[in-house]
C-alpha cells in the first residue's frame, strides 16, 4: 500500500516540472498619459513545457488599451506552439475575447486592444514549448480615453475655424 503512495508522489512531482503556472504582475499604468509596462516569462528549459502564466496590470482610469506578447526564435520552428491568450476582468467573470496570433520568419505575436475601464486585469497566456530554453515577452500599454469636455473643445473650435473660413469667403466675393 505504502509503495502505491510512492509511486502516486513521484507521478505527481514529475508532472509538477513540465507544467506549472505562474503569476507576473506588470503594475500600474500611469493616468496622466500614455504609458506602457513590460516583462519576459522565465525561460522554460525543457521540450514539453505547458506554459500557462497569467498577467495582471491595472488601469486607474478609462483608457484605450493593448497587450502584446512575442516570443522570437533563431530557428524556423515556433519554439511555442498553441501560443494564445485570452483577456479577463480581475474576477474572471469578464472575456474581453482571445488574441490575435501573427507568425513571422523568426517570431509569434499575439495581441489584443480595445476600450477598457478603470480597473484590474489579468490575461492568461498558454503554449507548449518545442525547443529548449524558450521564453517570450509581454507589453502592456495604454492611453488615456479624451473626456467628453475634450471632444465638445475640438467641435467648438472646428466650427469657429468653420464660421471664420466661411466669412471669408463671403468678403472675398
Amino acid at each position: 500500500m505504502k509503495m502505491k503512495f510512492i509511486a502516486a508522489g513521484v507521478v505527481m512531482a514529475a508532472a509538477s516540472f513540465s507544467a506549472s503556472a505562474t503569476d507576473h504582475l506588470l503594475g500600474i499604468l500611469d493616468p496622466t498619459g500614455s504609458d506602457t509596462l513590460s516583462d519576459v516569462s522565465q525561460k522554460f528549459a525543457q521540450v514539453g513545457f505547458a506554459i500557462n502564466d497569467s498577467w495582471f496590470f491595472q488601469l486607474l482610469t478609462p483608457s484605450a488599451t493593448s497587450f502584446g506578447a512575442q516570443q522570437t526564435f533563431s530557428v524556423d520552428l515556433n519554439a511555442i506552439t498553441g501560443f494564445a491568450g485570452t483577456l479577463y476582468s480581475e474576477d474572471g467573470k469578464v472575456n474581453y475575447g482571445s488574441f490575435n496570433s501573427i507568425i513571422g520568419a523568426k517570431t509569434q505575436e499575439l495581441s489584443w486592444g480595445g476600450p477598457l475601464a478603470a480597473g484590474t486585469y489579468r490575461v492568461d497566456i498558454v503554449g507548449d514549448t518545442v525547443a529548449r530554453n524558450t521564453q517570450y515577452t509581454a507589453t502592456v500599454a495604454a492611453l488615456p480615453v479624451p473626456e467628453p469636455e475634450t471632444y465638445a473643445m475640438l467641435l467648438g473650435g472646428l466650427a469657429l475655424v468653420g464660421f471664420a473660413a466661411r466669412r471669408r469667403i463671403k468678403g472675398a466675393v
